[in-house]
């Protein structure tokens, strides 16, 4: 039997700052992937909306309650032991009346915002880093910044502009 197709919701967290944009991060704690950043997110289940997944997500890792999610962009990664198709959902955080918490404190070690370049960076080092382990990285699980690499090379590392 061929090995199934997953599909994984990649969450962009967005919030404003001064004028400027950020994006939310968490440093994976434990696993095969300990100290690697990936955006919120995981896979979607049995008939839930990519809206429901993405709300759901945040919630159970972030702690927050976000239900004003839209689709911004779709990768297919195929890898050596798995393929996936991750969806991109965006959505905007209101810091006046959510904070943002350690709801997995055994897969994530902490959240942090980082600006779009700060992003790629970091991007760049998990990059490297799977150059190595893609094949174990990618069979066990998912993360939403693997199929990153897939839009940042898309728009060479340039601000999207369906994150606006």
């Amino acid at each position: 039997m061929l090995p199934q197709v997953k599909v994984g919701v990649g969450c962009f967290v967005v919030r404003r700052v001064a004028g400027a944009t950020q994006f939310l991060l968490g440093e994976r704690h434990g696993g095969l992937s300990p100290g690697l950043w990936g955006l919120p997110g995981g896979h979607l289940e049995f008939g839930e909306q990519w809206s429901e997944c993405a709300q759901r997500e945040t919630h159970e890792e972030c702690g927050v309650n976000i239900a004003d999610w839209r689709h911004v962009a779709t990768t297919n990664d195929i890898f050596e032991n798995s393929h996936y198709v991750t969806v991109f959902m965006k959505a905007e955080f209101d810091a006046e009346r959510m904070r943002v918490k350690l709801a997995e404190p055994h897969k994530c070690k902490q959240w942090i915002w980082v600006s779009w370049e700060e992003l790629c960076r970091r991007q760049s080092t998990l990059r490297n880093a799977c150059t190595s382990k893609t094949s174990d990285l990618a069979s066990v699980e998912f993360s939403p910044f693997h199929s990153l690499q897939s839009l940042q090379t898309l728009y060479a590392n340039k601000y999207p502009p369906w994150l606006q």
